[in-house]
């Protein structure tokens, strides 16, 4: 009764576009995992040295782009797209708590985004300059290339994944209170939310366990997108 009424009450026209595009959001997410994984199988070895990188890049420039993990880039965008969605979903008598969720948000996007871009720009932008450059000048630029990378490739440990997480855990907090979306998904993301801010700090100081943990992590993370995606369809008139 409480989740009907609930979206009688959110569902209003004008947000249901976002609705659907938080929806379908997961699967794409999960497509381009998927895809990820698959390039593991490639058959090419990982790079190891900023050589190595600049090589790939200028050998096979799609591969080394996946080597970097560019499709991040989308997945956590999309994943900003379904908060902001559950942030308007969830919003009426919740407005202070949905704020704070959205502000983290989108903080967490940008906060794992932009690193990763960064890194994709200035790789690229060393490697025509490594392949253009004179003998005497390739130790200058290797150093540089060192100097990118040493920024670290942001992943479910960094600071902006934390952000998300905390955004995670306060919605489906007021899932659970209120009985919107389901137990499931709400329990399913209290879980996934503190599974990654666990990892995030057991990281710093027991890496081996954090490993293990981020991969427990990752699987709760793709149930929670599942069923947060079946729930926004519903509410955008998909399969309603």
């Amino acid at each position: 009764m409480m989740k009907t009424l609930m979206q009688k009450e959110t569902v209003d026209p004008a947000w249901k576009p976002l609705y659907r595009v938080g929806g379908y959001a997961p699967w794409v997410m999960i497509g381009l995992i998927l895809i990820q994984i698959l390039v593991m199988f490639s058959g090419e070895p990982y790079p190891v040295s900023i050589e190595d990188w600049f090589s790939l890049f200028q050998r096979r420039l799609v591969l080394g782009l996946l080597y970097i993990n560019v499709l991040d880039i989308f997945t956590i965008s999309l994943l900003g797209v379904v908060l902001l969605a559950l942030c308007v979903a969830l919003r009426k008598g919740n407005e202070s708590a949905t704020a704070i969720a959205a502000f983290l948000a989108v903080l967490g996007t940008a906060v794992f985004v932009t690193p990763r871009a960064d890194i994709l720009a200035a790789s690229l932008s060393l490697t025509r300059e490594y392949a253009a450059a004179m003998d005497s000048v390739k130790p200058e630029i290797l150093n540089a290339g060192r100097g990118v990378f040493a920024m670290g490739l942001p992943t479910l440990q960094t600071t902006g994944f934390l952000f998300i997480a905390a955004a995670v855990v306060i919605l489906s907090a007021l899932m659970l209170r209120s009985g919107a979306f389901g137990k499931a998904a709400a329990i399913t993301g209290v879980l996934a939310g503190i599974l990654a801010i666990t990892d995030y700090f057991l990281a710093v100081f027991a890496p081996a366990p954090a490993n293990a943990l981020l991969m427990i992590g990752i699987l709760a993370w793709t149930a929670w997108w599942i069923l947060i995606g079946l729930k926004l369809l519903r509410l955008g008139g998909i399969g309603a």
